[in-house]
């Protein structure tokens, strides 16, 4: 079965989407993506899925979505621009999670746009790290979503 919140991720993502060469409109485009994105997660299930969830106060740093009953982190970078910097932060951020908690995030599942973020993290290096966090007892993976 498909991943109900990548689903919604490639919704929000291909029905928000607008072409555009001014930065402005592309963050505001990437903030309304990501907060419908939001919207439909909360909406699945209000109870079960942790909005913008704060990692530790002191860093103020935020995980997309946690999942408890899944023990699982969302992280949707809708660019794919600079989605190889997003990736390795996200990671540190569900690292420090699972050191300030007992309660541990056992994968993360790091979603971005297809084609900027695929040559970068479909390549030699983030699958070595991914490997590498899969023996300290962390899954990650990445997903892709695309245009329409």
């Amino acid at each position: 079965m498909k991943d109900l919140i990548v689903g919604a991720a490639q919704t929000a993502f291909a029905l928000r989407l607008k072409e555009s060469s001014n930065v402005s409109d592309n963050t505001k485009n990437a903030q309304a993506i990501a907060k419908a994105w939001r919207g439909a997660v909360h909406k699945i299930d209000p109870d079960r899925f942790q909005i913008e969830a704060i990692v530790t106060p002191e860093l103020d740093q935020r995980i997309d979505i946690v999942d408890p009953e899944a023990a699982c982190a969302y992280e949707f970078k809708v660019s794919g621009k600079n989605a190889c910097a997003e990736f390795y932060k996200d990671i540190v951020k569900v690292i420090i999670w699972n050191a300030k908690r007992k309660k541990k995030l056992a994968k993360l599942v790091f979603i971005t746009e297809d084609v900027c973020g695929r040559p970068f993290l479909d390549a030699p290096m983030p699958r070595a790290y991914i490997a590498y966090l899969a023996q300290s007892g962390l899954e990650v993976s990445v997903e892709f979503v695309h245009r329409g």
